[in-house]
């Protein structure tokens, strides 16, 4: 937390120039508006009122009993009350859950790319053509290998995938290749990156390479080594951040590689993040060289389709088990799904934001245990009660004036009856609503839309009123032979019975599909399949849907915040990973106290975000001058020129840092400043 802006001299000064600088507060200011630097000091507190975090617990979440240690990182929940034997619990369950979905995720991530890693080493291991040995030197050289890797767009995807292959390697094909990596580190210039080359084969190899005749960044070297011991062995050579490296630097090492390919056995590697490795060759490669290369190209897995494969397998399995028992609400799935879409795809932000979701919902729900241990205790009981889902089911049998919603208020066991009753049903709820969502999926013929992008729709009541599923359902407008082999894979990957669950719509669809005659005639059959109570029972009306579903946790605020841009969605997940930046700037600029404590004089730039509210899209820069220092309070012992040359010191210091936090940008006139994504503050 931001307490000053002080420069580094300054937090290191003495007692007495601190003392100093508070006697005189608007020297302070004036000279650290004038510093190119600040440091963020912390605020330190004084040992009597120093909070720990139980304290701090207890004072954010209103419990007045004493925070007991339980040897885990999860707390006693009931404001204390919850044995610590069931804290324990909670904790393991967590732990065994997140673990079993955590080897499906590796087991899919490990696996995405060994077609592609099978491909790279038979082109590593081609044989060498003949005029490429050392037995018939006047031969020209060969033409450059080169094999051209279109990797994704996500840096830390292609950075785990490029690991992955060089231990793929080491374990295949270690014996017959020699593995070079080049990066915009280690290759400032072509001396640095042909000397990079030498350096990690010699280490390789012992340090045995002989550079007494020759300059430290001569290829020269390593033909003497492979003249002496065979061309057996192959350099990999992978440049790994090409889209980063220097087009002209690029260019001579791919030159200085084919002036020794008849006498070194090189494989080159070329990482890109492109749309097209023909247009990426085209625009950066120079045409001499692409005449004295022969380039192959390889893709590695899409991470969009492996983003899919890893949420179908964590949420879209139809059995509800110890190890898999959470189903995913309907607003989860919507924010999970727009932030992978719009995260540049990144498969390591899936697997955070899934395995935050999974800690929520057991950090903070002392009822998660239920769902693999029953606990019949008054707490438990009383708990359940509690739930937003049980007082609208107690509300609606109250309003008919059924007597079970008496007892149900009343009697211990009904809830625990009640209980029992709902986790059965979620496990009908879960194999109906993946076989539904499979059906569809292999009603579109072209399959438009991945599994999970249905089953959010699906559970959101946005399919059925679809224009998407009105099309799938018309399947009428496909030809005899397209409609036989939709009819003939439409139940393929679903199951009528499952752990003793059976699905009875699925079943009279399959009956009525054996007996169907005619297109319309299915057709009405999959309309009525499509109307079962299940599909249109939203999941956020079935009691104990907070037990038994992630919905990512509810922030619980003072104040409405404004809607995030990415989801329109609100929850505890999104704003750990993404914490509303824009509003804490605001609230940070509009009142520096909430930050800074209680300071004499706020900082120069608040007054100018003041201004700045008030200033149209399009900002006069002499206009917002003048507002500015018309604002300000000038010191009477202070000259008009010597504020002069302060205020409009502060005015340009001020503009650059609020270009730099986005705030404004310049327009194309020079003497216009443009507010940026921030209009309407």
């Amino acid at each position: 937390m931001v307490q000053s802006k002080r420069s580094y001299s300054e937090s290191i000064s003495s007692e007495e120039d601190q003392f100093e600088s508070r006697e005189n507060p608007i020297s302070s200011t004036f000279n650290d508006n004038f510093k190119t630097h600040y440091f963020a000091i912390p605020k330190t507190s004084s040992t009597n009122s120093e909070r720990g975090f139980p304290q701090t617990f207890c004072a954010i979440t209103g419990q007045q009993s004493e925070v007991k240690p339980t040897k885990t990182p999860f707390l006693s929940l009931f404001n204390g009350k919850e044995p610590l034997k069931n804290v324990k619990f909670r904790y393991k369950l967590y732990e065994k859950i997140w673990k079993n979905q955590s080897k499906k995720i590796q087991s899919i991530v490990n696996n995405a790319n060994d077609d592609l890693f099978r491909e790279l080493i038979c082109f590593i291991n081609e044989p060498l053509p003949l005029h490429q040995m050392p037995s018939s030197p006047s031969l020209q050289p060969e033409k450059l290998s080169i094999g051209y890797i279109q990797m994704t767009s996500n840096t830390a995807n292609n950075l785990r995938i490029l690991d992955q292959f060089y231990k793929y390697i080491e374990e295949k094909n270690s014996q017959r290749s020699f593995l070079i990596t080049l990066n915009t580190k280690n290759c400032p210039h072509i001396k640095g990156a042909l000397k990079e080359i030498i350096k990690q084969f010699d280490e390789g190899h012992g340090n045995k390479l002989d550079s007494s005749k020759y300059l430290f960044y001569d290829l020269g070297i390593l033909a003497s080594w492979f003249e002496k011991n065979g061309l057996d062995e192959r350099i990999v050579i992978v440049i790994e951040d090409t889209n980063l490296f220097n087009n002209q630097l690029l260019n001579q090492v791919i030159k200085s590689l084919q002036s020794t390919s008849s006498q070194i056995p090189f494989k080159l590697l070329i990482t890109l993040s492109c749309d097209t490795v023909s247009s990426w060759i085209n625009n950066n490669i120079r045409s001499d060289i692409r005449l004295n290369s022969q380039g192959y190209k390889f893709r590695s897995n899409d991470n969009i389709s492996l983003g899919f494969m890893i949420l179908h397998n964590l949420f879209l399995t139809p059995e509800l088990t110890e190890e898999n028992p959470l189903l995913i609400s309907n607003t989860l799935s919507t924010i999970i799904l727009t932030r992978f879409q719009n995260s540049n795809n990144s498969i390591d932000a899936l697997i955070s934001e899934v395995r935050l979701c999974y800690m929520i919902h057991f950090y903070q729900s002392p009822l998660s245990i239920l769902i693999t241990r029953l606990d019949e205790s008054k707490l438990y009981v009383d708990g359940l009660r509690k739930l937003p889902s049980f007082k609208k089911l107690v509300e609606k049998k109250l309003a008919v004036k059924s007597m079970e919603g008496k007892d149900l208020l009343s009697n211990d066991a009904c809830v625990i009856k009640l209980f029992q009753s709902a986790k059965a049903q979620y496990q009908t709820h879960k194999l109906v609503i993946m076989n539904a969502n499979n059906v569809i999926y292999q009603l579109d013929p072209k399959k438009r839309k991945e599994k999970f992008e249905l089953y959010t729709s699906l559970v959101n009541g946005k399919l059925f009123t679809s224009k998407y599923f009105r099309e799938c359902l018309n399947i009428t407008q496909h030809p005899p032979r397209v409609v036989e082999r939709i009819t003939s894979s439409l139940t393929t990957n679903c199951l009528e019975t499952l752990n003793g669950v059976s699905d009875v719509y699925l079943i009279k669809l399959n009956k009525g599909l054996n007996a169907a005659t005619d297109t319309p005639e299915l057709v009405e059959l999959l309309e009525t399949y499509f109307q079962n109570p299940v599909l249109t029972t939203p999941l956020k009306e079935m009691p104990f849907n907070e037990i038994f579903s992630m919905d990512g946790g509810v922030i619980h605020e003072k104040f409405e915040k404004p809607p995030l841009f990415e989801e329109n969605f609100e929850n505890l997940m999104i704003d750990l990973l993404r914490p509303n930046l824009r509003a804490t700037i605001e609230t940070s600029l509009e009142n520096a106290e909430t930050y800074l404590g209680q300071i004499e004089k706020p900082p120069i730039i608040c007054q100018m975000f003041k201004v700045y509210k008030e200033a149209p899209a399009a900002i006069n820069l002499h206009d917002f001058y003048q507002a500015y220092s018309a604002s300000l309070e000038r010191p009477k012992s202070m000259t008009d020129e010597d504020w002069h040359k302060t205020t409009y010191s502060w005015f340009l210091q001020n503009c650059f840092e609020m270009m730099h936090l986005g705030i404004v940008q310049p327009k194309k006139s020079s003497e216009y400043l443009e507010k940026a994504i921030w209009k309407g503050v």
